[in-house]
């Protein structure tokens, strides 16, 4: 027929195909012409019913297949699917009426039924600080403390502090609380602006815990501890370390001393806790980072900060402030640290399903250890 003028056979597409969807959309208008028959059916009912349910179905898989791959497994179960579920705020909202057959439950478990044992002796886990320290954050609805109104905060880093600075005075004069909140403020940047940080970045790892990248000074961020990077010795004279030990002052130099002469000198990698004396955080948990010189750096970091949340869920804490660790003096290129660290928490979290910790604070200085977390927890799970 061709070969006498006629007209060639116009290839057949579905309309899935049309539609640029993977769900049937021809299935869909079946369906839905049989179950709604008193109703106009439009001709994009079914094609946008198909795209919301494709979309639906790769959210759902994207993050069960986070799940099975921090729980090292290769086949996604029904168990993945009930984490994902559960802990997607959105997810969970539209399918809290489901139950996943084979699912489980979400793992909980109250922090009161986590007894430790110490010197042979069974003990709950302590309990909070006294009334004195507990009243200001108590008082607070942000996640982070403000500088208080009658004094001046310390100078940040000078080219990209100035120009949020300047910003922010521009634009504070509408709040009511513009006035403390602008000379503590991160660079000009895109996010949400609490208590005077600017929040860079934010990931939520599938079993709720939020990691989320700041600018600023450390000892001001309302946390329950901060990690201070030091030596064997309890050195305080790196950059977390005299910023502590200013703010802290003399109360705050006694708690060292009373955790040198209890702990002993710091073994690499390991950590330990004392109580913070005059900034919002409760505890402040010094860990002796490795240097970029020795032989298994990588590993004694990956272990530095599994130590760090270890000991901070053996305190039952809910936020831990982090600075670049190693990435000082210590040596380490900070794209390298950054990469260790951020797996390091990953795992752990992973591993511990009854963790405290909800929330994990990047707190940095420089611009470029921003940039480098930033880029590193944004491909964190890609």
């Amino acid at each position: 027929m061709s070969g006498r003028g006629g007209k060639k056979k116009a290839k057949i597409l579905s309309k899935s195909a049309r539609s640029g969807v993977l769900f049937p959309v021809a299935r869909m208008q079946r369906y839905l012409k049989r179950d709604t028959h008193h109703f106009r059916i439009g001709s994009g009912a079914p094609v946008y019913m198909a795209a919301v349910i494709e979309y639906l179905t790769a959210e759902i898989l994207e993050l069960a297949g986070n799940a099975a791959r921090d729980n090292k497994k290769t086949r996604v179960t029904p168990r993945h699917i009930l984490l994902a579920v559960a802990n997607d705020e959105e997810l969970h909202q539209m399918l809290k009426h489901v139950t996943i057959a084979s699912g489980g439950v979400i793992p909980r478990i109250h922090p009161e039924l986590l007894v430790r044992k110490k010197g042979g002796k069974v003990v709950l886990p302590s309990a909070s600080k006294p009334a004195a320290a507990s009243k200001p954050a108590a008082k607070t609805t942000n996640l982070l403390k403000t500088t208080n109104k009658k004094a001046k905060a310390p100078a940040p880093p000078p080219t990209p502090t100035k120009a949020a600075a300047k910003g922010a005075k521009k634009g504070g004069k509408k709040g009511k609380a513009a006035g403390s909140d602008s000379t503590d403020s991160a660079p000009a940047a895109k996010g949400t602006t609490a208590g005077g940080f600017t929040i860079l970045h934010e990931k939520k790892l599938f079993l709720g815990q939020k990691l989320t990248v700041l600018q600023g000074d450390i000892v001001k961020v309302t946390a329950d501890a901060i990690v201070h990077p030091t030596s064997s010795n309890f050195y305080m004279g790196g950059e977390v370390g005299s910023a502590l030990k200013k703010a802290g002052g003399n109360e705050f130099q006694d708690e060292i001393k009373s955790l040198q002469s209890s702990h002993g000198s710091l073994d690499t990698a390991s950590a330990a806790i004392c109580q913070g004396k005059n900034f919002p955080a409760k505890y402040v948990i010094h860990v002796n980072s490795p240097g970029w010189g020795s032989s298994n750096a990588q590993q004694l970091l990956d272990t530095a900060t599994k130590n760090v949340l270890k000991l901070a869920d053996e305190k039952n804490l809910k936020s831990v402030a982090i600075p670049s660790i190693s990435s000082g003096n210590a040596g380490f290129p900070k794209q390298t640290a950054a990469q260790i660290i951020l797996r390091a928490i990953s795992s752990y979290f992973a591993s511990s399903m009854a963790s405290s910790i909800k929330q994990v604070y990047f707190v940095l200085f420089d611009v470029e250890s921003v940039t480098v977390y930033t880029t590193e927890l944004q491909r964190l799970d890609s």
